[in-house]
């Protein structure tokens, strides 16, 4: 043990030529650091600074033309908004327009329908009033003759008639059977 005790170093002791060497590697390192290590590691820690701050001026330029982006695409959107609102309003314009046009052609034909109906039934009633006017004449005839047992010449039959209608028209028969028709 004495023989351990004695070899090893302790470490509160000063060696002077270990500190001057210790100093000395220092002085180097530092110096062949200062000259060759620092100058390369300050170029590159300059020049990722440099690609840092290009990153970052490259995302704010994206950023930037992302919302120009998104400005225009909702513009684009509300424009588009704007232009099928119109669209439809055209469209409902153009459906009320055809609605009306459609209801005043149809009001037209059945106006123009109703007159023609009008005018038919007109004409069945002349029609119907000239039958039974001459139905009538035709029947008094056949009374006449029964009753007087003889015939009655053209100017008889005319005289007759005339005054059996002049009868039926100031009694207004006629226009009464021809209103039930």
């Amino acid at each position: 043990m004495l023989f351990a005790a004695e070899s090893s170093p302790n470490l509160i002791e000063f060696n002077p030529a270990a500190f001057f060497w210790t100093l000395g590697l220092f002085l180097v390192t530092l110096w062949v650091l200062s000259k060759i290590a620092w100058p390369m590691l300050t170029k590159k820690m300059e020049e990722r600074e440099v690609r840092i701050s290009e990153g970052l001026r490259k995302a704010e330029e994206a950023e930037a033309r992302a919302q120009e982006l998104a400005d225009r695409q909702e513009q684009i959107l509300n424009e588009a908004r704007v232009e099928a609102k119109q669209l439809i309003a055209d469209s409902r314009a153009a459906a009320e327009t055809q609605r009306a046009s459609l209801i005043e052609s149809a009001q037209v034909d059945i106006a123009a329908e109703r007159e023609r109906a009008k005018r038919e039934i007109d004409l069945e009633r002349a029609r119907a009033i000239d039958e039974l006017k001459s139905t009538t004449v035709n029947l008094t005839l056949e009374a006449s003759t029964e009753l007087l047992g003889r015939e009655l010449d053209d100017d008889d039959h005319r005289r007759m008639v005339r005054n059996l209608i002049d009868e039926l028209a100031a009694r207004d028969v006629v226009n009464e059977v021809a209103g039930r028709l």
